[in-house]
């Protein structure tokens, strides 16, 4: 009765509703921002708040303030000619950077350091600023050197505003033989960005033209298409405006979303106009006249429709629950999407109706179709073999089904790029040098800690670490150029006694120019450095060695007169402490007795070290992790997992966490396992509450999701094998494929069986269940078709973006679709029904017929099931 009303409403205020629809996407198209600008492709933003790595980012800030930003950049420099970034050959390190490569970098380190660098700079790190630096950034080929340059903030439009002008300074000048590759992880954010702003371009583009061409081939009238097209574009434009109010002001929203709803609202929007638009030409045949075809339209049509938007509405709804916000933000606005575009589709699609009547289908006017041959021969055969036919369906589908359950998934965002994005290039480039790891560290805090013992457990943890399988190198206080770098052992008392010996050598001292201030500071400070020693290790008290420099440093006017007796001694006390276990001391008091007066000198490398590794407090420190691994791998991730595992240990009434990318990506991958179980069954449990109120039955429901999720696993394996073996792409589905083609297959999927099953509700009445099954498979074979390929045409049209993930996900839901279309569709269910018979229908009984007058007005008189 709802719809009967509905239709009658659009008859009579048909064209304030076409001027209301106009004025109101005029409207909010002008209030609202564009999407693009407010969407973000972060994918830490999308991860929930109580992730051990929004966790670990809060504690490693809190810890180092400033020091903790992910999303930072690295400026790849690569020497093209076989001189390389160093002249190996030159006797200094000075003299070995004087090369074009060597010089451009210091130039652009310089630059980036100064006050006319991006304000948004924090920090950056030179290989040609020192050795033990080059050590670390520069390649053992000579050939690759990166440029970690520290960025405040963490949002897209700030890295642009960066990488910008840095690109701009390294045009003007970067020298011949030398090319240059600005990466990291805000430009790979902003390179996604701005891929998905071309996919959205391309897609719409692609995907008008298409559903333009397939109307026309449909209807084969100029004017039949404008009526779906204007509905849609309209839903569309009114949709996108409505996200981007609330992206702006509300929530965040992923970039995944304004692609989606192109093909959401642009297949499924479609598919509603069809069944409208074929069923009033249906109505128009019987020359019943423009308001009586219309009304019918609207009250046969309706409620269909309206069933197959509610499914996909909980479809859509249902990734609320969702943890990942690429899930939960995209939900919502899909959602959003398909209300508007059921609400055009009832109200505008009719108003429309209304007033072209007829003309609609100019040059030609409406007739019947003939029945299509082709449903006519596929019913027959599924009438008389039922049974095989739905046990070899389900026998070719389930292997490949089986498969495509089981397929690994890729987390890896870059593959998501084109290979001719820069970030992507740079990060190739460092992959195959210096090793993926460089790119994406891991940073290790440990909080609370007592600082008589921290030295001791940094060594620990430091060996635990590397005895992990995945982990490449750990750069620590103890060993800040790693495991093979020319400083290791810092924390050693016998290291740091020989560095102090070399420190004190006649060559150093007289090299050295220190105020006599600095001389007695540091003279306090060895005292109080040996003394230190003494009461923390009693087992050196009577050491001649200890006593020996304790006297040397007495006083200057000793050490000068005795000055040939320090190296003995604390080489002696250096070998003394070699037979000690655990010989671990503070680097604190080395770093405060040990001239700073230059910058070069080894007492600020100490302070900078300090600074960098341990908290100002003293209570906190942290370790930089390299993975042995691509950091988006699945061995990266399950490093990760180990690592966290292995910091448990380390609790101790302080915190110990894990900061970084790779972290990001394994509670990423962590909540989409979730994810994945529990969108499945709110889906699952939405549309079966919805097609149980349509269909007044538990067991079709049953069968239509079950049938439905074959399909989708099926896709998931042809989408697996065809991108493998026909792509190349060797990495394997994106992460967010399994849930976004579940929700997309099983809600259109149903969508689909909805309107052969409503069909069917309304020919069983009159015909019986074989020949009511039959008429309907046959009556709706045709338009539901070409639905289904416009459906899977829009979301095909993902493929022509540069969008990886998209290309998948448009691919598998375009095969899924047309897969449910004419295998699941025409075949498999009907297959089901007949052979359930009258049980298809428990507890609700034999649909009858609701409307005999109308029907015996076109000779067909309600069949009772008896018979069949």
């Amino acid at each position: 009765m709802i719809f009967r009303q509905i239709g009658a409403f659009a008859v009579r205020w048909r064209y304030g509703i076409v001027a209301f629809w106009i004025a109101l996407v005029v409207g909010v198209t002008l209030v609202a921002p564009n999407l693009s600008d407010v969407t973000t492709s972060d994918q830490a933003a999308m991860l929930p708040a109580d992730a051990a790595f929004n966790h670990a980012t809060a504690v490693h800030r809190a810890a180092f303030p400033g020091s903790s930003d992910n999303a930072g950049i690295v400026i790849v420099v690569e020497a093209t000619t076989d001189s390389g970034i160093l002249n190996r050959e030159a006797a200094t390190f000075p003299e070995q950077t004087a090369t074009d490569a060597g010089n451009f970098i210091a130039e652009l380190s310089a630059w980036l350091a100064s006050d006319a660098a991006p304000e948004a700079v924090t920090g950056v790190t030179s290989p040609v600023s020192s050795p033990e630096v080059a050590e670390m950034t520069i390649d053992t080929n000579n050939q690759v050197a990166m440029i970690p340059v520290s960025v405040a903030g963490g949002n897209i439009e700030l890295g642009m505003t960066v990488a910008d002008p840095i690109q701009t300074w390294i045009n003007e000048h970067q020298p011949a033989g030398v090319q240059t590759y600005i990466t990291g992880a805000q430009p790979i954010i902003a390179a996604f960005a701005d891929a998905a702003v071309s996919t959205v371009e391309r897609t719409l583009i692609v995907t008008v033209v298409l559903v333009i061409v397939l109307l026309l081939l449909i209807y084969r009238s100029p004017v039949s298409p404008i009526i779906p097209l204007t509905a849609v574009t309209l839903s569309y434009l009114l949709t996108r405006g409505i996200m981007a109010i609330l992206a702006a002001n509300v929530m965040t929203v992923s970039s995944y979303a304004d692609i989606l709803l192109v093909v959401i609202i642009y297949g499924a929007g479609t598919d509603y106009c069809l069944f409208l638009i074929n069923r009033f030409r249906e109505e128009m045949a019987e020359h019943k006249g423009v308001p009586h075809a219309t009304l019918t339209t609207v009250e046969k049509v309706g409620e269909t429709i309206t069933s197959s938007a509610g499914t996909i509405f909980v479809g859509f709804m249902a990734m609320v629950f969702a943890e990942f916000g690429v899930f939960n933000t995209s939900g919502p606005g899909l959602a959003l999407g398909i209300v508007v575009s059921l609400l055009a589709g009832l109200t505008f699609v009719p108003a429309m109706l209304s007033i072209l009547g007829d003309r609609a289908f100019w040059p030609g006017k409406a007739i019947h179709r003939s029945a299509n041959q082709f449903y006519v021969k596929i019913s027959n055969l599924v009438a008389r073999h039922a049974l095989p036919v739905a046990i070899v369906i389900v026998l070719v589908m389930l292997p490949v089904g089986i498969y495509g359950l089981n397929v690994p998934l890729n987390y890896n965002p870059l593959s998501d790029l084109p290979d001719d994005t820069e970030a992507k290039a740079g990060f190739e480039v460092l992959k195959d040098t210096l090793g993926p790891g460089n790119l994406s560290p891991l940073t290790v805090v440990l909080t609370g800690r007592d600082p008589a013992t921290m030295s001791a457990e940094m060594t620990e943890l430091e060996a635990d670490l590397l005895a992990l399988g995945g982990v490449a190198d750990v750069r620590s206080l103890n060993n800040p150029l790693g495991q093979h770098g020319d400083m290791t052992q810092l924390l050693r008392a016998d290291t740091q006694l020989r560095l102090i010996e070399q420190m004190l050598s006649p060559e150093t001292m007289s090299a050295q120019s220190l105020d006599m201030q600095s001389a007695a500071a540091a003279f306090s400070g060895m005292q109080t450095y040996l003394n230190n020693l003494a009461q923390q290790f009693p087992v050196i008290a009577d050491d001649p060695n200890l006593a020996t420099l304790q006297e040397l440093f007495a006083s200057m006017f000793t050490f000068a007169q005795r000055q040939s007796e320090a190296a003995p001694a604390f080489e002696g006390l250096a070998t003394r402490f070699e037979t000690i276990e655990n010989p671990y001391v503070s680097l604190g008091e080395l770093a405060a007795l040990m001239p700073s007066g230059s910058s070069n000198s080894e007492g600020a490398l100490l302070t900078q070290l300090l600074d960098q590794y341990v908290s100002a407090d003293g209570t906190s420190y942290r370790m930089t992790v390299i993975l042995a691994e691509d950091p988006n791998s699945t061995e990266a991730l399950d490093t990760v997992l180990d690592m966290r595992a292995l910091l448990a240990q380390y609790q101790n009434g302080g915190e110990a966490v894990i900061d970084g990318q790779p972290a990001m990506m394994t509670d990423l991958r962590d909540t989409l396992n979730s994810d994945l179980v529990l969108t499945t069954g709110i889906v699952s449990l939405g549309i079966f509450i919805v097609l149980l109120l349509m269909l007044r039955s538990v067991i079709a429901p049953l069968y239509l999701i079950a049938s439905v999720g074959l399909s989708y696993a099926f896709t998931l394996g042809i989408t697996a094998l065809v991108f493998r073996f026909v792509f190349g792409v060797e990495e394997g589905l994106s992460f967010v494929i399994p849930v976004f083609s579940f929700v997309f297959l099983v809600a259109l999927g149903v969508d689909y069986s909805i309107f052969l099953i409503g069909r069917v509700k309304e020919e069983i009445g009159y015909h019986g269940v074989n020949r009511g099954i039959h008429k309907a498979v046959v009556a709706t074979g045709p338009i539901i078709t070409s639905a289904g390929i416009i459906l899977a045409g829009t979301f095909a049209a993902m493929m022509f973006g540069d969008i990886t993930t998209l290309a998948q996900l448009g691919f598998s839901v375009a095969v899924g679709v047309l897969i449910d279309t004419f295998v699941v569709r025409t075949m498999l269910v009907p297959a089901l029904t007949l052979l359930l018979g009258r049980w298809a229908w428990w507890p609700g009984g034999v649909p009858q017929a609701q409307d005999a007058d109308v029907k015996s007005a076109s000779g067909m008189m309600p069949a009772p099931y008896a018979g069949d």
